[in-house]
């Protein structure tokens, strides 16, 4: 698909995700010209109406959206066999890569960012419009620092007509489950408010609060186990918002917010008063049938028969005691041999391929996480390690997963048309591009001065980020010398500047020379002109009444006189 264009405007220039029902490239709008992301549905699932149907759905939920927090939608559109729509380009990292980067995060930050989802969502449902998908994957950082919820792949109206199911496999991130939707059951408003329940807590814990060994085994925990308070996690989180997150993740929606603006008021509340509204949960209580009464050891003074029993059991009870010794020095070996794990330094890694990485991540007691990340990079080459998480120098624990980020070398796009662009549109184009100029100006006979007529390297050559473009804008024609056309008439005068390419303009005066006859011209003759330029020509009108006069007197004597 890359270098195909797509309703005669939409240029593929490089793949940049990937789902399971479409591939999404960045692209350049050439009309608009612009950088693109386009979402193009996958060439193998075209077959099936069901998916072409909710492909579409997806555009057409989220195009009526326009937030700040929401990614726009351009266009919508199919040519042929391919089913695709134009969205808003986003340069930047998704939330999820962010927590990987960061760790958990302070909970100021984490409240702030959960609020602009909340945003979005307000707007979304207030357009009848239920996400279904919230997950830090679907949020994006954009190069100003914007919070944009993207993806509405599986968007369904808020009255449940458009209802989407699936028989073999589980539609949505199993981890940012709601209870409902894990149960089969129809999400609602507070589903999208659970799934930024669960997002806000792994913000601030650095983790989700359900996993397991199967998509399955995780939505039954989020169904039947309950939410293990973030402080047990994290003992700086504050009391207000460890309430404000458990009350999102409430496994009845009733007892959930009543809505996405209940929830942001909440936040936003949050972060003004550094308090929450929502109340403590109830202290624990016993019934009086629950309550035992505590039998008295039997008295000293009952004849001396409870000293008398233990007496008489001594040996027992030193054995009893002896054992209970032994088996508590045996738990603390065991706690310290096989619970206890020793701390290591996470190692520098940057320029070692991926095989030597393993084996230095060996060589310190640690592994490689088997998800490896691909990032461009301008410096470091293909296939070698451009940094880790955790980062180098952080002390973790032996055997913990250390994830590697692997180059793929400058990240290569291909280079826009310039052609009869000006420099100034050619700049703002190359930077939206992250790309450099670098301008030469040159005499051009068939381009308009100010136009680029040239490029190096050509329109569609892959170019890294930061890479220099030459653009040769035109000088206009060369310039050549002016003859003189002094004595020469009108006629031909005009006449000659005209085929240069010249602006003839005249004036007329009175001459001993002939009329019609040119006596001065500006630019003076030798001089460097180019066409277009203008050229003054004095033209003669012939003598002036004065000399008419005289010219006539002597004429009229001679007559008189040869009468």
């Amino acid at each position: 698909m890359i270098g195909k264009t797509l309703a005669g405007r939409y240029q593929l220039l490089e793949k940049i995700g990937e789902g399971g029902m479409a591939e999404v490239y960045r692209g350049w709008d050439s009309q608009l010209r612009r950088t693109v992301a386009v979402k193009v549905l996958k060439e193998q699932l075209t077959g099936d109406s069901a998916l072409v149907q909710r492909f579409r759905r997806e555009a057409q939920a989220a195009a009526g959206l326009s937030h700040p927090n929401i990614v726009n939608i351009y266009d919508v559109g199919v040519e042929g066999n391919t089913h695709f729509f134009v969205m808003e380009y986003l340069h930047g990292k998704t939330l999820k890569q962010f927590i990987r980067e960061r760790g958990r995060l302070p909970a100021d930050e984490a409240v702030a960012i959960a609020a602009r989802i909340a945003e979005a969502l307000v707007q979304a449902h207030a357009a009848g419009v239920i996400h279904r998908d919230i997950k830090p994957q679907n949020i994006i950082f954009s190069h100003n620092g914007q919070v944009k919820v993207a993806d509405f792949g599986i968007a369904i109206a808020a009255d449940g007509s458009t209802t989407l199911t699936c028989t073999d496999k589980i539609i949505g991130s199993v981890h940012y489950f709601s209870p409902e939707q894990a149960r089969g059951g129809m999400a609602g408003e507070q589903s999208d408010i659970y799934s930024l329940g669960v997002i806000l807590y792994e913000m601030v814990t650095g983790q989700v609060p359900f996993s397991g060994e199967s998509p399955l085994s995780v939505a039954m925990k989020h169904v039947q186990e309950p939410v293990i308070p973030p402080s047990q996690l994290a003992a700086d989180i504050p009391e207000p918002l460890e309430r404000i997150i458990l009350k999102a993740l409430e496994k009845d929606p009733e007892h959930r917010y009543r809505s996405a603006r209940e929830f942001l008021d909440e936040l936003l509340y949050f972060q003004r008063e550094g308090k929450s509204r929502v109340r403590p949960p109830a202290t624990p209580h016993f019934d009086d049938e629950d309550t035992r009464v505590m039998q008295p050891l039997p008295s000293q003074d009952s004849k001396g028969g409870g000293w008398g029993a233990v007496k008489k059991n001594w040996p027992l009870l030193l054995i009893i005691l002896l054992l209970a010794g032994a088996l508590l020095a045996g738990l603390i070996i065991f706690i310290r041999d096989f619970l206890y794990v020793p701390e290591v330094v996470v190692p520098d890694l940057r320029n070692l391929s991926y095989e030597d990485a393993v084996a230095v991540l060996e060589e310190h007691g640690l592994v490689a996480d088997p998800e490896v990340q691909y990032v461009h990079d301008d410096v470091i080459p293909e296939g070698y390690v451009v940094k880790t998480v955790p980062f180098q120098g952080r002390t973790v624990r032996k055997q913990r997963p250390v994830q590697l980020y692997i180059s793929l070398g400058p990240e290569k796009m291909l280079a826009p048309d310039l052609y009869m662009h000006t420099e100034e549109e050619a700049r703002i184009i190359l930077q939206e591009h992250g790309l450099k100029i670098n301008c030469i100006r040159e005499y051009n006979d068939d381009v308009p001065a100010g136009k680029i007529f040239k490029q190096i390297p050509s329109a569609g050559v892959p170019v890294s980020r930061d890479e220099e473009i030459v653009v040769y804008v035109s000088s206009g024609s060369r310039p050549f010398s002016l003859p003189s056309l002094i004595g020469r008439t009108e006629k031909a005068a005009v006449s000659y500047l005209e085929q240069a390419g010249l602006n003839p303009r005249l004036r007329y005066e009175a001459n001993e020379k002939p009329a019609g006859t040119v006596i001065a011209q500006f630019p003076e003759p030798g001089s460097f002109v180019q066409p277009g330029q203008s050229v003054d020509l004095v033209i003669s009108s012939g003598p002036g009444e004065g000399a008419a006069e005289e010219s006539g007197g002597d004429g009229e004597g001679a007559g008189g006189g040869n009468e």
